[in-house]
């Protein structure tokens, strides 16, 4: 599995970070896990096939982790993608998608399937945890080729967190702030998650600018072989 940080920056981005998008690569495909705007593009240029993407998961609604879902649609369909694109939510994502389209009608018109989660998709199996953030947020626990990938999406520390990064190879926690804040963690936070759940590797990101980790933090453009 091959992981490729596309944003590592919080809702607002900066010159030096993209909001939320990763890129997921194993033997029978690529995924986009959340999409902020400009991943798909951002995507294009890390080197991904667009035939090879099979899914989108998203981890919940918020534009920093949704906003690229139309530009993501436009651009299949103006390269004539005939593979129906998978896409992964918890409850609502068909609501999402179903808005989106009411408004660019058949501009998005693309072969695609929306699923909730748990789903399996070419070998690749993605479970959900409950989040602490959002009603609909979840945490994400992406497996394929044998290994675990665990994203936090956006949440304060919370049981299923802790669940959904137990044992993983990486881990990725946001870390949106230096002090405490409702729904986000804290680089004390991320600590004690990853002393509880004992993940292979952790990586810090979804980084606000005052952020400081002494555990090892995302870069736009890092690529992790997990």
């Amino acid at each position: 599995m091959l992981v490729t940080v596309l944003g590592s920056g919080g809702a607002l981005p900066t010159q030096r970070r993209a909001s939320s998008g990763y890129l997921v690569e194993w033997s029978g495909g690529a995924l986009l896990l959340d999409l902020a705007a400009g991943t798909y593009g951002r995507a294009l240029k890390a080197g991904l096939d667009p035939r090879r993407l099979r899914a989108v998961a998203l981890s919940h609604f918020h534009p920093d982790h949704t906003a690229d879902l139309a530009g993501l649609f436009w651009g299949r369909r103006q390269a004539k993608i005939e593979e129906p694109l998978v896409v992964a939510g918890p409850p609502g994502t068909d609501a999402l998608v179903a808005r989106q389209r009411a408004v660019y009608g058949d501009w998005l018109d693309i072969a695609h399937e929306v699923r909730a989660y748990t789903c399996a998709i070419a070998w690749l199996t993605v479970a959900a945890f409950p989040a602490r953030h959002r009603e609909e947020a979840v945490c994400l626990r992406v497996t394929a080729d044998g290994k675990t990938l665990a994203y936090s999406g956006d949440t304060a520390d919370c049981p299923g967190l802790r669940e959904a990064a137990a044992g993983a190879d990486l881990a990725i926690l946001e870390c949106s702030s230096r002090e405490a804040k409702e729904g986000h963690m804290t680089p004390e936070d991320c600590e004690a998650v990853a002393a509880a759940a004992r993940p292979r590797r952790v990586l810090l990101s979804h980084l606000g600018p005052d952020v400081s980790p002494r555990l090892p933090a995302a870069e736009d453009g890092l690529v992790i072989c997990v």
